[in-house]
């Protein structure tokens, strides 16, 4: 692996090196590949997901970072301990999440979110950093920069549902009713899908028709009824 791809990994730019890899046909794909899953698995928060994907393409990883060390890190962050894993490359981002977390948890809503900004400093793919980064700033009275965030989130990531949820919670609060019934839609509907199908570019599957169609067709008449009440309760409390 030349120098240039050494640094572009070291400083957790692995969509890059990956992208490079694929344009001139040369270097450790397969390692590259799986990193790239594993960092979609850790902005899921589906931490078992990224310590299977390492496990079953162990082998390729090893040819690209530590294998031993990366499986460390991704327990630790399983586990919520990421003090030591801030300045990681891989799963730093992750861990500044993390503590953004922890911050608002604990009554610090500003810090909370600096630990957002700095969450996708280091990792601009990060949708769930840019969404917890909206609610940050939507919470502050920060509306252009929670409008700002919730675009980048939502860029980065159109099946991630709680994007929607935020968007329409600005909605609400500048009197957009219909963008926020419009948002709340999708926010539902995103949420009815399996977790696997919220990563960015997921497909869904093809649906045969029959009686199961009908009876989609009534779930979703249901929700639609849900949806409003929804709207008119929360333009009303």
């Amino acid at each position: 692996m030349n120098e240039e791809l050494q640094e572009l990994i070291e400083t957790g730019r692995v969509e890059e090196a990956l992208a490079r890899v694929r344009l001139t046909g040369s270097g450790p794909r397969a390692g590259l590949e799986a990193l790239a899953d594993i960092r979609n698995w850790l902005r899921a928060r589906l931490y078992q997901k990224a310590l299977e994907e390492l496990a079953g393409h162990r082998q390729a990883v090893a040819e690209v970072v530590d294998a031993d060390e990366l499986e460390r890190a991704l327990s630790e962050i399983a586990e919520e301990r990421f003090e030591d894993r801030l300045e990681d490359p891989l799963v730093g981002a992750e861990a500044w999440l993390q503590k953004g977390l922890l911050a608002v948890a604990e009554g610090d809503l500003r810090g909370g979110r600096d630990c957002f900004a700095e969450a996708t400093r280091r990792d601009p793919r990060h949708w769930r950093a840019w969404t917890n980064l909206g609610n940050a700033e939507l919470e502050l009275g920060n509306l252009e920069a929670a409008e700002k965030a919730y675009e980048e989130a939502r860029k980065r990531n159109e099946n991630y549902p709680e994007v929607y949820q935020g968007i329409a919670a600005l909605a609400k609060r500048r009197g957009q009713i219909d963008r926020m019934v419009k948002n709340l839609k999708l926010a539902q509907k995103k949420r009815l899908t399996p977790r696997d199908e919220q990563l960015p570019g997921a497909v869904l599957p093809p649906r045969r028709p029959g009686l199961r169609s009908l009876l989609d067709t009534r779930v979703r008449w249901a929700l639609w009824i849900v949806l409003i009440l929804l709207a008119y309760w929360w333009t009303h409390r």
